[in-house]
């Protein structure tokens, strides 16, 4: 049975790679090839895992109203 230790061992591992993806992000680099798609493919599993997650995600988005109803985004 693996240790309490052995499990926090692995979570800062990956919490400093995505530290460090963000710090290079925020310093003006950009992403490319994998590790954009890998960075992509990380965030739209974050936004869909729940139902209240992707109503935020269409909401900070601007096309979903705070109380759930689309929005008109053409005018006519």
């Amino acid at each position: 049975m693996p240790s309490a230790t052995a499990a926090a061992k692995k979570k800062p591992a990956k919490t400093a790679a995505h530290a460090r993806t963000v710090a290079s992000v925020a310093c003006g680099q950009f992403l490319t090839g994998q590790a954009l798609l890998d960075d992509m493919e990380t965030y739209r599993k974050k936004v869909a895992a729940t139902p209240a997650s992707a109503r935020d995600f269409l909401t900070r988005l601007g096309v979903m109203t705070p109380k759930g109803k689309a929005k008109k985004l053409i005018r006519g």
